[in-house]
């Protein structure tokens, strides 16, 4: 007979620092509580450990580019109006232009870049494209 847990804070012995500060930096990033991603962390592990790979969360719209692509703001503010947050699956050239703010970038929820794929950056907003990039291939600032 399962017993309900109590709501209060959960004390987890042995977990690793890093990885926490790492699902933190996450969290706030994306907006969210670290409680939201470890939830939805353990529910994807007792998924696949039942064998229900398709049960994961979905990633939601994605976005594919192959060849080349350039992004502005007015373009991904127009894409998130027809899509919600969305990712980017790059595996070709990605250039995202200057008028990009960190306030648009809210729209993407992450990028996947390939290792044949390139991503060029503003300064101005290259650190976050580092927080929200999963990144296999080029990530160039300019």
């Amino acid at each position: 007979m399962l017993t309900a847990l109590p709501r209060d804070t959960i004390a987890i012995r042995g977990l690793d620092q890093d990885l926490y500060h790492r699902i933190f930096s996450k969290a706030k990033k994306d907006g969210k509580r670290v409680a939201d991603l470890m939830n939805e962390a353990l529910r994807n592990h007792l998924n696949l450990s039942r064998g229900n790979p398709e049960s994961l969360s979905d990633p939601g719209p994605t976005i594919e580019n192959a060849g080349s692509m350039t992004l502005s703001r007015m373009v991904i503010l127009n894409l998130h109006q027809e899509l919600g947050e969305f990712h980017i699956k790059n595996s070709g050239k990605l250039t995202l232009e200057q008028d990009i703010s960190k306030e648009t970038l809210r729209c993407i929820k992450g990028i996947n870049n390939s290792s044949s794929g390139v991503i060029r950056a503003p300064r101005s907003i290259y650190h976050i494209i580092i927080l929200k990039s999963n990144n296999h291939g080029a990530l160039e600032m300019y």
